[in-house]
């Protein structure tokens, strides 16, 4: 297993600092409004977040964020159906109903959560971009490194490009001659899931064109959260390099290996 890892620790805390934000809100309306008041709020909450996670299922095609946007969504109807204007119009057995099948997609959300089945695999790539990179001189440069051609054709580089999408390796950005790969971290991905992201230029990259050219780039914000100045050439060659290998072993019909060298880096399922 590969556990030597050259990024600093994860500092990102909104997974944590959102739901006690969430509750911070029901109370705060509770205080001003009651138990309908903080009751309201909660179901708007879900209601939201299962919008939110049904917009990231369209942009990713993921089907895991279905089961997710279900339990937030039943979740949210769990909330109002607590509010005294529904509790005369509800039919009989409803809200046992209603809960059993929150239960039922909360089960199954933190099996995909475990199992990294809806995490964004971001730093696990650029985790084993530097694993062979040992040099130090020649910091951060800002320039995108050309790697040469490749054997890849138009087929090959779109059907990746749509497995990347789908296993969270990368969002992708599908050019008329080309396919850009963006490796997003696991609480980055906002941006990209509301469309703040249309260019890529300033991310970190790998860019396949349709003639078999190949080029990366390091973003300046990603470089930096490694402890040391690894070479900038080398780490996007590095990187460049590795999703060649990908496409190469997808070709084959070794998805299941691509994921298999991912959770070798040995992250936890939050990073």
């Amino acid at each position: 297993m590969f556990t030597i890892h050259k990024l600093r620790s994860d500092r990102s805390f909104w997974m944590i600092l959102l739901p006690f934000l969430a509750l911070a809100g029901a109370a705060l309306a509770g205080a001003f409004f009651g138990a309908p008041g903080a009751y309201s709020f909660l179901a708007a909450v879900f209601i939201a977040y299962s919008a939110y996670t049904f917009l990231t299922f369209i942009r990713t095609h993921n089907a895991g964020f279905v089961v997710v946007a279900l339990f937030q969504l039943t979740a949210g109807v769990v909330m109002a159906l607590r509010l005294p204007a529904t509790m005369d119009t509800r039919p009989p057995g409803l809200p046992i109903f209603i809960v059993a099948m929150m239960t039922l997609f909360l089960v199954w959300t933190v099996i995909l959560a475990v199992t990294k089945r809806i995490k964004w695999r971001g730093r696990e790539v650029l985790e084993l971009a530097a694993a062979a990179v040992e040099q130090t001189q020649n910091g951060y440069t800002g320039r995108p490194l050309a790697l040469g051609k490749t054997g890849l054709d138009r087929r090959q580089i779109l059907a990746f490009a749509e497995f990347a999408r789908r296993h969270l390796l990368a969002a992708t950005y599908v050019g008329d001659d080309r396919v850009a790969l963006v490796p997003v971290r696991e609480g980055h991905e906002p941006a990209f899931i509301l469309g703040l992201k249309g260019d890529h230029t300033g991310e970190t990259w790998v860019r396949f064109d349709f003639d078999g050219n190949v080029s990366a780039n390091i973003s300046q914000r990603d470089y930096l959260e490694y402890r040391e100045a690894l070479s900038f050439d080398k780490l996007c060659e590095s990187l460049g390099n590795l999703f060649v290998e990908f496409v190469e072993m997808f070709g084959r019909g070794e998805g299941e290996r691509i994921m298999g060298r991912l959770d070798s880096v040995g992250l936890p399922f939050y990073t």
